[in-house]
């Protein structure tokens, strides 16, 4: 079997990328968002894109990750864990897939990590878990040896089909009235609005921000009260089509901000001419269920494995 990682031949990125496209029938990966899962991620090493190589095609592919630099906050906290953030294979290469993966597993051994996830991986991240519907890929893994630890749904609305409801309209009026604003916030309150998201949420949900604040087809929305922040939500982070973060204060809930910050970013995007909107990697389905134009939900399981 040829086996060959990125740090050896950085020309087999193209063919990774087509791979993970032509037998993933559920993913789509543009050359922008390759980039942003791979060399743009801050803790991306060559060593652990590995590609299999059959007949001068590559035939399968495993792309791992270990958090080394960013979010610098928790790369202390998660220094004994490793991700498998993709896999792919064409069918007849699918025990070539499952090398790889044993692969990688000796490169974590190698670097000192004690487990091994597929594929919750924030910031870069190309799906949340496996998804249910790649069944061949969830049985490969199980029987490597992972087991479930987790799930998550994204859904996914047809944006011909979004609307602003009355309803809505009506809450975001009535958080007018009790002197909550919601406006655009800008690149210049990186700083201010980055550390009110972490210290309410999390450093990776802070991350996701600052891409959205500096993308060119993304953006963040704050909700004030009193000259204070009291909610924020964000798209464009990863890829123009993706909806999130989003979160609000936990002394302020209940009072409709959420549901304002959700159809308001939506809106934004359907005016950036967004076809397809991805919310992605949540549990929270209600919340999001009351979305005109959803039309598909996928579900993934989100597997661990411990190394020696």
């Amino acid at each position: 079997m040829d086996v060959r990682s990125l740090k050896e031949d950085p020309g087999l990125a193209g063919s990774i990328r087509e791979l993970l496209n032509l037998t993933l029938s559920k993913d789509f990966v543009d050359r922008k968002f390759f980039r942003k899962i791979t060399v743009e991620d801050p803790n991306f090493d060559p060593r652990f894109a590995l590609a299999c190589v059959e007949g001068g095609r590559v035939a399968a592919a495993a792309l791992g990750v270990m958090r080394t630099k960013e979010p610098r906050q928790v790369v202390e906290q998660q220094k004994s864990v490793a991700w498998i953030k993709a896999l792919a294979a064409v069918p007849e290469a699918r025990e070539a897939l499952k090398e790889l993966v044993g692969i990688l597993e000796g490169e974590f051994v190698r670097e000192g990590k004690r487990q091994v996830r597929f594929s919750d991986y924030a910031s870069w991240y190309l799906a949340p878990g496996v998804d249910l519907e790649y069944d061949w890929l969830l049985s490969l893994l199980i029987q490597s040896g992972f087991r479930k630890v987790g799930e998550a749904v994204n859904y996914e609305v047809d944006m011909s089909l979004f609307y602003y409801p009355e309803r809505v309209k009506a809450l975001a009026s009535e958080l007018h009235r009790r002197g909550i604003n919601i406006r655009r916030a800008s690149l210049g309150e990186r700083e201010l609005i980055g550390k009110w998201v972490e210290e309410k949420f999390s450093p990776f949900w802070r991350v996701e921000l600052e891409m959205a604040l500096a993308a060119e087809d993304g953006g963040v929305l704050a909700a004030e009260s009193d000259g204070k922040i009291v909610g924020f939500s964000v798209y464009g982070a990863l890829r123009p089509d993706f909806f999130g973060p989003i979160g609000v204060d936990p002394d302020a809930r209940g009072g409709g901000i959420g549901t304002v910050l959700l159809f308001d970013t939506l809106t934004l995007m359907r005016g950036e001419g967004v076809r397809v909107a991805t919310i992605p990697w949540t549990t929270h389905l209600t919340f999001y269920a009351q979305v005109p134009g959803v039309y598909r939900v996928r579900s993934f399981a989100v597997l661990a494995k411990n190394l020696p």
